[in-house]
């Protein structure tokens, strides 16, 4: 009998094969603010990336071109999460506007406070703000440290209707999909560049309330879309 035909993506026929990129020392990474180089290596005494770091750098930052979507296929402790962070700090050292740019969606309150604690680390010091939706508090008290709401001592002159309120207090967003939903409708995505899925094959194999339409729906750019699975799903095309 005739097997089903499966779409074979792009990046798929033609992977980059981590494993021949080597370990570079932070100091000889191409293109590094150096603003970004003193925070590794004076801040979290990083001296040099691992490999995945590297390859993700030269298909990002390193090549000039963060206009394609990327698959992340790598072991768990090889280092994703700075690997990803790395070229979306970069970009977005230079903009430190009240306005949300990249959303990392995880699966667990455990893995979206791990993300948060290197996103703290590497962008906090380049001016950048970094938000968590992951359950950790009440709703009203965690949608306050996202967006400026009514009546808050540090948002605009309560006396009028403001264009401020409701205006993003994050640069960086990483949260759980169910909390990403309880707040979606009242953040504005639409200035959003980057959209990072973290252990995708159990965010997109869960519908988890239709989140992935409902973001991209909200969204006015294309996203460059960063997808990670240690495990890679066995429908491709979901990842499409």
């Amino acid at each position: 009998m005739e097997q089903p035909s499966v779409a074979v993506l792009p990046w798929m026929r033609h992977p980059v094969d981590i494993t021949r990129c080597q370990e570079l020392p932070v100091c000889s990474v191409p293109l590094m603010e150096r603003r970004l180089q003193s925070v590794l290596e004076e801040n979290m005494g990083i001296s040099k990336l691992f490999p995945v770091q590297v390859a993700l750098w030269q298909e990002t930052v390193g090549s000039g071109d963060f206009e394609r979507d990327l698959c992340i296929n790598s072991p768990t402790e090889s280092g994703k999460t700075l690997a990803y962070a790395l070229p979306i700090v970069q970009n977005l050292s230079t903009n430190t506007s009240d306005r949300l740019f990249a959303l990392v969606v995880v699966p667990t309150r455990d893995l979206a406070l791990q993300v948060k604690r290197v996103f703290d680390a590497l962008a906090s010091p380049l001016g950048l703000h970094i938000g968590l939706a992951a359950g950790q508090s009440s709703l009203r008290h965690e949608l306050s440290s996202l967006i400026y709401l009514p009546g808050e001592d540090d948002g605009p002159d309560p006396g009028f209707l403001s264009p401020l309120w409701f205006q993003s207090k994050v640069n960086i967003l990483v949260a759980t999909p169910g909390r990403l939903m309880d707040h979606v409708n009242k953040l504005s995505l639409k200035h959003l560049r980057y959209l990072v899925v973290d252990e995708a094959d159990r965010l997109l194999r869960e519908d988890y309330q239709s989140w992935l339409p409902t973001v991209l729906k909200l969204t006015q750019f294309r996203l460059a879309k960063i997808v990670l699975s240690v495990i890679l799903t066995l429908d491709p095309g979901r990842l499409a």
